[in-house]
């Protein structure tokens, strides 16, 4: 592979920043193959996969995945129109709701699940290591990205 054509990911001339970056486009193109068929963008998926337990309100769900609200709108929005979710009223806060998945989200929720733990075996397969002990890694990064960005805020 030429210098030009070389992957950013772990390049001499690179960052940490940048090689995430890198490594979210690859992750996303994953998750694009892996819901190939079902009706699902990954990041919708990733709502869904939080609604499958219970109920959760906007915040809770934007809190939990690091969306913008408008972004999360954008999603459920989506989600609404195909008649996978339903807004309840919040027992806890009369001026918010929950957002649940209908029969419908939730069978659209287990065709998406068994495609995306097709790609996750082979993923982990792949991987030199086990996949929880990355994980560790990817913990401490979203800790050190969440303490940098309120460094960054306060000057």
């Amino acid at each position: 592979m030429s210098a030009a054509t070389e992957r950013q990911l772990g390049s001499p001339r690179g960052n940490l920043i940048l090689d995430l970056f890198v490594l979210d486009q690859r992750v996303g193109e994953l998750m694009e193959v892996a819901l190939d068929g079902t009706g699902v963008r990954p990041a919708e998926y990733a709502v869904y996969s939080q609604l499958g337990p219970a109920p959760l309100t906007p915040r809770q769900i934007s809190k939990r995945l690091g969306l913008t609200s408008s972004t999360l709108s954008g999603y459920l929005a989506a989600m609404e129109r195909r008649g996978d979710v339903r807004r309840l009223d919040n027992p806890d806060d009369g001026r918010s709701y929950r957002v649940e998945l209908t029969a419908e989200g939730k069978a659209r929720l287990r065709t998406c699940r068994t495609a995306f733990r097709r790609a996750m075996r082979a993923l982990d397969r792949a991987l030199p290591r086990p996949a929880d002990e990355l994980r560790e890694g990817l913990a401490m990064i979203d800790a050190a990205a969440a303490e940098a960005i309120s460094s960054l805020r306060a000057t």
